[in-house]
C-alpha cells in the first residue's frame, strides 16, 4: 500500500514541478535586455546551451503577470520581419532572401529595443495548475491548449511556486510505464 500512495504522491504537480528559483523569472519593472542576461544564466553544458527557451514575468506583489518566450523577444526586436511572410508574394523558396535585406533595419531596430519594459514582449499566460493537483490534469492541459510550460501555483491560488514542463511529466510517465529508454 505504501509503495501505491508513493506513485500517485510522485504524480502530482509539487513532485514534478520546477522551483521558481531554479526557473528564470523577471520582475515586471524590468528591461528586455535584463531580462534577456536573466534568461541566458539558466545554461548547462560544454556549449553553454539554453535550459529554458521563456522566463515568467512577476509583478512586485510576487503575483503572476506574463511570460516571455524566446519566439516572442525575436518577434518583438522587429515585427516586420514576422510579418514579412504575410505580405510577401513570392514563391515561398524566396521568403529568405528577402529577410537577409532586413538585416540592418532588424539589428538597428533591436538595439534600441532591448532598453524597453519586458511587458512589451510577454505572451498570454497558460492556465495556472495548483501544487496539490494530479499531473495528468497539467498534461491534459499542456496537450489541448499545445503548452510545454505550466505555471504553479500555491493552493490558496496566491504565490507562483514553480513551473511544470512537459518535459518532467513525459519522464515520470515513462518511468511510472517502466519504459527502458
Amino acid at each position: 500500500m505504501a509503495a501505491e500512495s508513493e506513485g500517485k504522491e510522485q504524480f502530482l504537480v509539487k513532485g514534478l514541478a520546477i522551483p521558481m528559483k531554479r526557473f528564470p523569472h523577471v520582475q515586471e519593472d524590468r528591461s528586455l535586455s535584463q531580462a534577456v542576461k536573466v534568461l541566458k544564466e539558466f545554461t548547462c553544458g560544454d556549449y553553454e546551451r539554453m535550459r529554458y527557451s521563456e522566463l515568467l514575468v512577476i509583478s512586485a506583489e510576487h503575483k503572476l503577470v506574463g511570460r516571455v518566450s524566446i519566439q516572442s523577444i525575436l518577434r518583438g526586436l522587429d515585427s516586420n520581419l514576422a510579418q514579412a511572410v504575410q505580405v510577401y508574394q513570392g514563391t515561398p523558396g524566396e521568403f529568405p532572401n528577402l529577410a537577409i535585406l532586413w538585416g540592418d533595419s532588424f539589428f538597428n531596430g533591436c538595439n534600441v529595443r532591448f532598453g524597453h519594459n519586458i511587458k512589451e514582449f510577454m505572451s498570454p499566460l497558460p492556465p495556472a495548475v495548483k501544487e496539490n493537483e494530479s499531473a495528468l490534469k497539467a498534461l491534459s492541459i499542456m496537450l489541448t491548449q499545445n503548452e510545454t510550460v505550466l505555471p504553479v501555483i500555491s493552493e490558496d491560488g496566491v504565490t507562483v511556486t514553480g513551473v511544470i514542463r512537459l518535459e518532467e511529466i513525459f519522464n515520470a510517465v515513462a518511468k511510472r510505464c517502466d519504459i527502458d529508454a
